[in-house]
């Protein structure tokens, strides 16, 4: 039998391409298999593998972490195959049935496994998504070494990316000798650069000069920008496919129906040739870049904790509040957008369909799941707001206000004084900020979040504090 998954009713409602998938063989490995890539790049390869160039680009999904063993078990079990539903606005729903997963691999499991199927020729691109955090890189993009799990790897043991990159490529160097591209797709400014800085002195750190030799001399890392709006897993959707296709299918995803992917045209070996299926290839990335993480990561990290302190469940209430919509379009007209300068981007055409897209009720983000792992996600998503702002002679307040509610939200969680739980990997990072105003400047001084911004531009500690104390009093309840 060629799919895994059965339809025992509606099939006339499931999208699926047109591709037998026994045809099929892997060139590309993604590390890191969780919603997300599900949601986005294996629909790209999906799309991909219905195209006569397209049967050598099914993906081999590999888990990395202990953690989400049992889960990837019913992934290997569903032979990497799920159901897609993406929800418009409108509410107009779309099923579709994707198979692009050909081959799955439990690297927590069975890393051997891993180092193989990266050394082989046939694999010609490494994709991954592991998160921002997933990168042990602090402000000045060194490596962590002190960092339990990097030393671990250091040591042998497989906890991060770098600890699989290293074994595969080495045997790779030693083996087909082959070159290969390692694409980043986690949400980080200058993505390839970052990956290759980590992977780099990780070598270094190893004291393997050969392959870190062989490295810069077969490998390319391209930067790529990913987007697509897509919620932590709901058993309301598996529940929904499962009834409405008479499938078993456990491992349903849903995401909003806007998808786009840019990707630096810089690659080692072969080039899957994904511009057939959507995918934008361009010199530079940045500017796409930079208006996605500025204005719609920045705006959902800005506005999240503001709608925490409201008590709401879902992001879409946040804007279809008066208030923190109109605070939304604040943001983004008078900080980020300014910061931004010039842009081959129409930017006010952008932040409307990012507004569009918050707005979908049908996605059922929740703001737990934006809250997650703030202390990453400033440093990443807002500073450059700020900074921006302050160079033009100007105050961003509305960023400051951001900053003032996660401040606010945070204290709130750890005294168990607000609804929504905080999920915070980084949660000693913030221990020394206590509730007073003592703890007010330590936090605007930290140089993870701010950098030089205390020193450079000292308003900013006064501005903060005094959003703080606003912000306190405002949700004091």
């Amino acid at each position: 039998m060629t799919n895994r998954l059965t339809f025992g009713q509606n099939t006339n409602q499931i999208q699926c391409q047109d591709y037998v998938r026994s045809n099929v063989t892997s060139g590309v490995m993604h590390l890191g298999v969780g919603a997300f890539h599900r949601a986005h790049q294996a629909v790209y390869f999906d799309r991909l593998l219905a195209l006569p160039e397209g049967k050598k680009w099914g993906i081999t999904g590999v888990n990395l972490r202990p953690q989400d063993s049992a889960q990837f078990a019913r992934f290997i079990e569903q032979d990497g195959e799920y159901i897609l539903k993406t929800m418009a606005a409108d509410g107009a729903t779309v099923y579709q049935h994707i198979r692009s997963l050909v081959k799955q691999i439990d690297g927590a499991k069975t890393p051997d496994q891993v180092d193989q199927q990266m050394a082989d020729s046939a694999t010609q691109l490494v994709t991954s998504t592991v998160t921002e955090g997933g990168y042990y890189l602090d402000e000045t993009r060194q490596l962590m070494l002190d960092h339990p799990a990097i030393k671990g790897d250091l040591a042998g043991q497989r906890h991060t990316l770098y600890a699989f990159l290293y074994a595969g490529l080495k045997l790779r160097s030693q083996t087909s000798q082959a070159k290969i591209t390692l694409l980043c797709c986690d949400n980080l400014r200058h993505n390839g650069d970052v990956l290759k800085a980590g992977l780099m002195q990780f070598l270094n750190a190893k004291g393997d000069q050969a392959l870190a030799q062989w490295v810069n001399e077969n490998v390319a890392f391209p930067c790529s920008m990913v987007d697509r709006i897509t919620p932590k897993p709901s058993p309301e959707h598996v529940q929904d496919v499962q009834q409405r296709f008479a499938t078993d299918d456990q491992l349903t995803v849903m995401g909003e129906d806007f998808i786009q992917w840019v990707v630096e045209d810089n690659f080692a070996g072969a080039k899957p040739p994904l511009e057939q299926v959507g995918v934008q290839f361009v010199d530079q990335v940045d500017p796409y870049e930079e208006a996605k993480i500025r204005i719609l990561n920045a705006g959902h990290t800005n506005v999240v904790y503001q709608a925490a302190l409201k008590g709401m469940t879902y992001f879409d209430e946040a804007m279809r509040d008066e208030t923190l919509r109109q605070y939304f379009r604040d943001f983004v007209h008078q900080d980020a957008i300014p910061a931004i300068g010039n842009s081959i981007v129409n930017l006010e055409a952008y932040a409307d369909i990012i507004e569009r897209r918050f707005s979908n009720a049908n996605i059922g983000d929740t703001v737990e799941r934006i809250c997650t792992d703030g202390y990453a996600k400033f440093p990443i998503f807002v500073y450059p707001s700020l900074t921006g702002c302050y160079q033009l002679g100007q105050t961003p307040s509305k960023t400051i206000e951001g900053i003032a509610a996660w401040f606010v939200y945070f204290q709130k969680a750890r005294t168990g004084s607000i609804s929504t739980p905080y999920h915070e990997p980084n949660l000693e990072s913030l221990q020394p900020y206590s509730d007073d105003e003592e703890g007010i400047q330590a936090f605007a001084n930290d140089r993870f979040l701010w950098g030089d911004i205390p020193r450079q531009h000292p308003q900013f500690i006064a501005q903060l504090s005094q959003a703080i104390r606003s912000m306190q009093q405002q949700y004091s309840m």
